[in-house]
């Protein structure tokens, strides 16, 4: 219980025990001690707000989505006893915290059978849209982030939904789009950071249905707008009402972005040591190959990747804080699933994805059973690739970090993202060759 993870619960425990928002007495009498996080303080995580409440700086979405399961686990947490729960290294506030844990991966595993379902409805066969999301979902980011109290796994089912919507062959704007929009609609309060994603995903599903939602009625469409614009706006007026700004309590001080953050947050997503995505699961490398080859149809998914890959990448901690590598990448994974589809189609393509699978699975392998292996500890370290690799120890040591040596990193990062070009492009033109010459046999 480290990181953000005890402070979103701390407010699930406000909301339980008194009904409201103010946190200062629950850290004051150690509530964490009832989810795991024992002599947990507020730290920057809660301030004095201009009504003069403490309140968390994180959004209230998440909380309030897990007030349910909380108290049903931190009841549960009273019933085994002391005897029964020291056999398997637990307390009660563990066992409750394993609990809501347990609902995280229910919402992570449904996102990943929705996304199974787009794939097919996209054209996939049942085993291409099987493996895919297996390998998916069984490797970093989401093996290492679907059972944490983030926001991303929340929003990843959100961004299922979508997906599957687009891929539905039935036009018509029916309950299932409008649902949605209103779940676009809640994403900010899971996190601010999701405000422009969610208003991305918004215009893709529209333009998608976009015959659909010319023939709707007036008040149809009035209210489709209403649906997705009233949460965002009771967000705005109340982080005016207690914060006095429209970015919450986190940008009181300054806006926590810059062009600096951008420019080494942008290549290290990527391909830094420590959280670059590429070291930790390579077929992510092949992607690029792989959405050449079906650009025409996947283009508008364009627009919510830069709206959450951008002001992620901006971050000043741009590497998703005390988190396993790839978090903010999360909620992105059906879009790529949708675009993987041609490694698993194409011969060429599907070789080059098997060759990278094989150590890929390795490492999940590995760090699933050495699990403190997957949270960075921002020293430049990728102790899983580390331990798997010492024979190419002078390669390992050439990867660029962006967090611990930004000034060296340059050069091999701009000779890596070279090669990571040149693959992909010979594989797309090798891969539509190959396609081009089937269609004439």
């Amino acid at each position: 219980m480290t990181g953000d993870e005890p402070h979103y619960l701390m407010v699930a425990q406000s909301l339980a025990a008194d009904g409201d928002l103010d946190v200062a007495n629950n850290y004051a009498r150690n509530d964490g001690a009832r989810f795991g996080g024992s002599g947990t303080r507020p730290e920057l995580h809660a301030r004095v707000s201009r009504t003069g409440r403490t309140l968390p700086v994180h959004d209230l979405g998440l909380p309030v989505l897990l007030l349910p399961a909380y108290v049903a686990a931190t009841s549960a947490a009273r019933v085994p006893s002391d005897a029964l729960l020291q056999r398997f290294r637990m307390n009660r506030g563990l066992f409750a915290y394993s609990l809501i844990s347990l609902l995280v991966i229910c919402v992570s595993t449904a996102a990943a059978g929705v996304t199974i379902g787009a794939l097919r409805a996209s054209g996939a066969s049942s085993v291409h849209a099987n493996v895919i999301v297996a390998v998916a979902w069984l490797s970093p980011p989401i093996l290492s982030n679907a059972f944490l109290v983030f926001p991303e796994p929340f929003a990843l089912l959100v961004t299922a939904c979508t997906v599957a919507l687009w891929t539905r062959q039935d036009r018509a704007w029916t309950w299932r789009e409008s649902a949605t929009v209103a779940m676009l609609g809640a994403l900010p309060w899971l996190h601010r950071k999701f405000a422009l994603y969610a208003l991305a995903l918004l215009l893709v599903l529209l333009w998608r249905r976009s015959t659909a939602v010319r023939a709707l009625p007036l008040g149809r469409k009035v209210s489709i707008a209403c649906a997705f614009l009233v949460l965002p706006a009771l967000l705005a007026a109340w982080t005016l009402v207690e914060w006095g700004n429209l970015a919450g309590p986190l940008a009181i001080d300054r806006l926590p972005f810059s062009w600096s953050a951008f420019s080494h947050g942008i290549a290290g997503t990527v391909l830094d040591r420590e959280n670059g995505l590429v070291w930790w699961a390579p077929a992510y490398a092949l992607l690029p190959a792989a959405w050449w080859m079906r650009r025409s149809w996947l283009w508008p998914w364009l627009i919510p990747i830069a709206a959450l890959v951008i002001p992620s990448a901006a971050h000043d901690q741009w590497w998703g804080g005390f988190s396993p590598a790839g978090r903010f990448l999360v909620p992105l994974v059906p879009v790529f699933c949708l675009a993987a589809v041609p490694l698993a189609e194409h011969r060429l393509l599907r070789a080059a994805a098997v060759a990278l699978l094989v150590p890929q699975l390795l490492m999940a392998a590995y760090a699933w059973q050495h699990p403190r292996m997957l949270w960075p500890q921002g020293d430049g370290e990728n102790r899983v690739l580390a331990v798997l690799m010492p024979p190419l120890s002078a390669a390992y040591r050439a990867i660029p970090s962006f967090r611990t040596a930004p000034a060296d990193a340059w050069a091999p990062a701009a000779a890596l993202f070279a090669g990571l070009v040149v693959v992909n492009a010979a594989l797309a033109i090798a891969a539509g060759r190959d396609r081009r010459a089937r269609i004439e046999v």
